[in-house]
């Protein structure tokens, strides 16, 4: 087929492609027009890389208690830099979100997010649910009514649920769409991206975010260096109470026998002031380690440092209006081109008597015979 036969073809079939491009470009106009706006708000924060361990004061090492039974050198947290991404769009840190309260546009008073989704519908959407969505919305039902005989979940000490209920995991599904995070290998920033249907809302998901984004990774980061703090503090507490009995139990003797003379006082009094002695030294390295440990538990604190603050956006992000009343006209090019050669195709095979023979039995064998009779009437 050379140039001059599409060329033919295209100008044939031109009231098809202008048809074609027509409606395409109508539907593109359509969503450009009644598609709600999203806006985004960015946040920018600088990861601090830290690892844990270090001396004690005074060039004691940590491994200086492995004598006592005790180990209680450093270690990594686990968490790295890297990692930063998945703890932003973690379970946690979005069901601490959805359970904070904002200001939704539309909405009278301010409300939780977990609120907000699972508020009633409106008429439009009822008819959805119960004729487009049918199958959907038979499915949550059955899910509600086996969630009602299902137990409640245990609490947490706080009184927390540990699984969130049915309306925080329909909230929690909602929000993960709307949390983004990228990171610059070469400057070290990690930018955070929250969309919503109002720029204030969108910074104010943003700052949830950001907040709980640093209060998760603290924990996490500061969390072996707690265990091993709790665990200092019980054996210097141990540690003490030893000493000060071992103190008593020298000073009674002295008491009772000021001038030792035999050979069996003196070994007496030699056996609990090594046990005095090695006590002191005891509870001075585990005194040492504790206030390392608080100084480490102190210097670990800010490990995440926000470097812009989300703001209100002034332009929003979607949709596109211009983008898309392109694209729509070209996909209509696309579809009208395509479809004139389909024409033009079944046009020469109706020409052909072979090619005829084989599109006849092609609609015997595709086309139902009530259709075939419409279709040749």
């Amino acid at each position: 087929m050379s140039l001059l036969d599409i060329l033919l073809v295209l100008a044939r079939h031109k009231t098809l492609i202008v048809r074609t491009v027509l409606v395409f470009t109508l539907l593109g106009v359509t969503y450009a027009l009644l598609a709600s706006e999203e806006f985004t708000s960015e946040a920018r924060v600088v990861r601090e890389a830290q690892t844990e361990g270090g001396d004690l004061p005074g060039g004691i090492s940590p491994g200086a208690l492995s004598g006592f039974g005790i180990s209680l050198g450093g270690s990594a947290s686990g968490l790295t830099p890297a990692a930063f991404p998945d703890v932003l769009t973690s379970r946690e840190v979005r069901l601490a979100v959805v359970r904070d309260t904002f200001r939704f546009p539309g909405a009278e008073r301010p409300m939780t997010y977990v609120d907000y989704v699972n508020r009633p519908a409106g008429p439009l959407s009822t008819v959805l649910d119960y004729t487009l969505f049918l199958p959907w919305t038979l499915k949550g039902m059955v899910g509600s009514a086996i969630s009602q005989d299902t137990p409640a979940s245990a609490g947490t000490a706080t009184g927390e649920p540990v699984i969130p209920s049915e309306k925080e995991d329909r909230a929690l599904k909602s929000i993960a769409g709307k949390i983004s995070a990228s990171v610059d290998e070469e400057t070290g920033l990690m930018t955070i991206s929250v969309t919503a249907g109002g720029p204030q809302l969108a910074a104010s998901l943003a700052d949830s975010f950001l907040d709980h984004f640093t209060t998760r990774v603290r924990e996490i980061r500061t969390e072996k260096v707690r265990e091993r703090l709790q665990f200092v503090e019980g054996r210097f507490e141990e540690a003490e109470q030893e000493l000060e009995t071992a103190e008593k139990r020298l000073a009674q003797f002295l008491e009772r026998n000021q001038n030792p003379t035999t050979a069996t006082l003196q070994f007496q009094r030699d056996r609990l002031q090594r046990q005095v002695s090695f006590k002191e030294q005891l509870y001075s390295e585990l005194q040492s380690q504790l206030t390392q440990t608080r100084l480490d538990l102190q210097r670990r604190q800010p490990v995440v440092t926000a470097v812009e603050e989300p703001v209100p956006p002034s332009n929003r992000s979607a949709p596109k209006r211009t983008l898309t009343v392109l694209l729509g006209i070209l996909v209509g090019v696309f579809f009208g081109m395509g479809g004139a050669f389909v024409k033009a195709l079944f046009d020469s095979a109706e020409e052909n008597t072979e090619e005829r023979k084989k599109l006849s039995e092609i609609r015997e064998r595709l086309i139902p015979p009530r259709w075939r009779e419409k279709t040749a009437t």
